[in-house]
């Protein structure tokens, strides 16, 4: 019985794996650029993917004030050089940004299409969202 349990627990991680890749692999798919707006969960299981970049855009006082994801790197949006800093970095993969509460992050998106990013996953509900939900940060 033990042995059955164990198979169906691995089951289950690889099914969510494949549904993971298949989210990836279609929104790569569709001419050649996408964004979608995502969740706390849907962070969560992202920042596993190997080569997921994830963006921090809000300010330093911000960032210093509440910590960031795990994993994050921190681009000021409001900084005069944001466009050649968020040019730094691969336009091939993914890439999650976040901001406070939304209005940032949605910004970005557009500019970061221009710019030829492939993949975006805009995080509407922002690092408000992520702290109500109890999630983890880390400081600098």
């Amino acid at each position: 019985m033990q042995r059955f349990k164990g198979q169906f627990q691995y089951l289950k991680k690889m099914q969510k794996i494949l549904l993971l890749l298949l989210s990836i692999w279609g929104l790569a798919c569709t001419n050649g650029q996408a964004q979608e707006k995502i969740d706390a969960t849907k962070v969560e299981e992202l920042v596993k993917v190997k080569d997921m970049q994830i963006v921090d855009l809000r300010t330093p006082a911000e960032l210093q004030q509440t910590g960031k994801i795990q994993g994050a790197r921190h681009i000021n949006f409001n900084s005069p050089d944001f466009k050649t800093q968020i040019s730094a970095l691969e336009e091939a993969q993914p890439v999650i940004i976040y901001c406070a509460a939304g209005g940032r992050s949605g910004k970005a998106v557009q500019q970061m299409k221009e710019l030829g990013f492939k993949v975006i996953y805009d995080y509407s509900g922002g690092m408000s969202d992520w702290k109500a939900k109890g999630k983890p940060t880390v400081s600098n």
